[in-house]
């Protein structure tokens, strides 16, 4: 028996069918481009620089999906498309974290949006400004009187302040002032802790630290926890060396929340130089945000 009428007959109902399903029209697409996510602090919460690393879209309250300025995302078209813009960060210096960076506030337009549109999102959209339910404390900034971190029993060194011009942290639009210095002698080693002791949030409440920093020496920060009868110094991340300033953002939540029995936290950063050269350690603009 020749089956092939058969088999010919099944591909054309089958292309039948298809076509018949098929109704769906394609959805009416416009698109946005951002280049650059940037930050307005106020004065009294230190520099506006930052590291933005990724944004995340929502429209008409439907997550889109997180993407890397330079970008260019779709949207459905249409008119009053309400947008959501929100900054995310790497956590702890980290490419393979990152997260919505909630001490930002995100920015919310609404715009109508032409088939094929290809709107640039304008600067003054994806510029944030800290979300003002949270405290934001610039720990040390180095233009001071005194300092605000003391050397602890171990260290070998003292912390410094300088003002030379090619060892200061500077951000465009800001008066370059000074940084912090750790000078290590080879096989030694640098600590300090705040001062001052903070009554931070628990029970799983994010924490932050912002630092820019500069380092030839792998560089650790980390929660001195303060219980009744202890304090328990704990390291958080170690951020490795670089050679040009760079800018991270430490989440402290597992750190802070680990110790609930804790009156207060100390905050440290030091570095060992395991080599036989000396070392230099710039940092500047410490911030504490929770």
């Amino acid at each position: 028996m020749n089956k092939r009428p058969f088999l010919l007959i099944g591909l054309v109902v089958s292309l039948l069918a298809f076509n018949a399903c098929d109704t769906t029209l394609a959805p009416e697409i416009a698109y946005i481009t951002i280049d650059t996510l940037t930050v307005n602090a106020n004065a009294s919460q230190g520099t506006s620089s930052s590291k933005l690393t990724t944004v995340w879209i929502e429209q008409n309250g439907q997550q889109l999906g997180a993407f890397i300025p330079p970008c260019t995302i779709p949207l459905l078209a249409g008119e009053d498309q309400t947008l959501r813009i929100i900054p995310g960060i790497n956590i702890n210096g980290s490419f393979a974290q990152r997260n919505q960076y909630e001490m930002l506030s995100p920015k919310t337009v609404t715009w109508d949006l032409s088939i094929g549109q290809v709107k640039p999102v304008e600067l003054a959209s994806t510029t944030f400004n800290y979300n003002n339910i949270y405290e934001v404390i610039v720990i040390e900034d180095f233009d001071g009187v005194g300092l605000n971190y003391q050397r602890t029993a171990q260290s070998d060194t003292a912390l410094l302040i300088t003002s030379q011009a090619d060892e200061i942290f500077e951000f465009p639009g800001e008066m370059p002032n000074k940084s912090g210095k750790v000078v290590l002698a080879p096989i030694s080693l640098g600590e300090y802790k705040t001062l001052q002791a903070f009554e931070l949030p628990k029970f799983a409440a994010n924490v932050w630290m912002e630092i820019n920093y500069k380092t030839d020496v792998p560089l650790t920060f980390g929660v001195v926890a303060n219980e009744p009868l202890q304090s328990i110094k704990t390291p958080v991340v170690t951020l490795f060396s670089n050679e040009e300033w760079n800018k991270v953002y430490i989440n402290l939540v597992t750190e802070v929340s680990g110790y609930p029995n804790a009156i207060d936290y100390n905050l440290f950063f030091g570095a060992i130089n395991t080599t036989t050269d000396t070392a230099t350690i710039l940092i500047d603009n410490i911030k504490l945000l929770y």
